[in-house]
This record gives structure tokens, sequence and C-alpha cells, in this order.
């Protein structure tokens, strides 16, 4: 009979990962641009909303014929 070869497995012990941090920090960073983004869109509507009452003020809208009662 032949003998059973044993094989040498080398238990390796592995450091921890440090993921709830990553996690956290990638949370951080999501909400952070969800924050500016929205930051941007009202800023940009603000602005926007007073370049155009800027703009209707000095360009006259005709809309229609008027008519004067006396």
């Amino acid at each position: 009979m032949k003998k059973k070869l044993h094989r040498k497995t080398s238990k390796v012990v592995r450091a921890k990962s440090s993921k709830p941090k990553e996690s956290l920090l990638v949370l951080i960073r999501s909400w952070m641009l969800l924050v500016m983004f929205a930051l941007m869109l009202g800023l940009g509507a603000v602005v926007g909303t007073f370049f155009n009452e800027k703009s209707a003020e000095s360009t006259p809208i005709v809309a229609g014929a008027s008519i004067e009662v006396r």
C-alpha cells in the first residue's frame, strides 16, 4: 500500500480590513456630492431669475394691441 501524502498548508492570518471606515467615507463623499449639486442648482436658479428680470426690464414686451377707454 502506498502512503498518503500530506500536504503542508500554512495558515495565514489576514488583518481585518477597514471596510467600515471606507464605507463611511464613501457615504460622506456621496452626500457631499449631492449637497453640492443641489446648491449649484439653487444658485443657478437664483442667478437665472435675476438675469431674466433684468432682461425683461430693458426690452419692452408687446403682447398685443391695447385699447384706451376715454
